[in-house]
């Protein structure tokens, strides 16, 4: 009897061992990068494939201009469908007005992610009423940090993106 139940724990133990931990739960997981900037990451469910993604960004950033002085800060909100794999994602995101290479790796716990970011958008200049051209503007790679968020009422994450969206 003893050694079966013997054989009986080390089945449970190496069981245990063998289960791989979660690498990150569904929900919104809000940070900053190294500068201060806010960001701010949704995991859902990638409809297609039913793996859990990141499924819509807000990134704030303060971008230097080349040939210029001046430093673009601004943020976009966008939607994507960017799967995770092994608790992590790759995400190149790239629209009209910005270009955005992001990398996320979620702790076991699914509690937070580190990464990094590095965002690029244009901006016309001279600012005013009549700009003669447009200038490119790149932050550095910045390191980030986010933690997941305590559950918000239904369809916030949405309305907040909607309202970066908007502006």
């Amino acid at each position: 009897m003893r050694s079966l139940i013997n054989v009986y724990s080390a089945a449970i133990v190496a069981a245990v061992i063998a289960t791989p931990a979660a690498a990150q739960v569904v929900g919104t997981y809000s940070g900053s990068s190294t500068d201060g900037q806010g960001v701010t990451f949704v995991v859902g469910t990638d409809t297609n494939t039913g793996e859990l993604a990141v499924t819509s960004a807000t990134i704030f950033f303060s971008a230097p201009c080349k040939g210029s002085t001046y430093v673009f800060d601004a943020g976009w909100g966008f939607g994507l469908l960017d799967d995770i794999k092994k608790g992590k994602v790759s995400i190149s995101a790239t629209g009209n007005y910005f270009t955005f290479a992001v990398t996320l790796d979620f702790a076991s716990d699914g509690q937070s992610a580190t990464g990094t970011v590095t965002s690029i958008s244009p901006t016309l200049d001279p600012v005013g009423k009549r700009p003669t051209k447009a200038l490119i503007c790149t932050s550095p790679k910045q390191d980030l940090t986010v933690t997941l968020q305590p559950d918000a009422p239904a369809g916030e994450a949405k309305d907040h993106y909607e309202q970066v969206k908007a502006k």
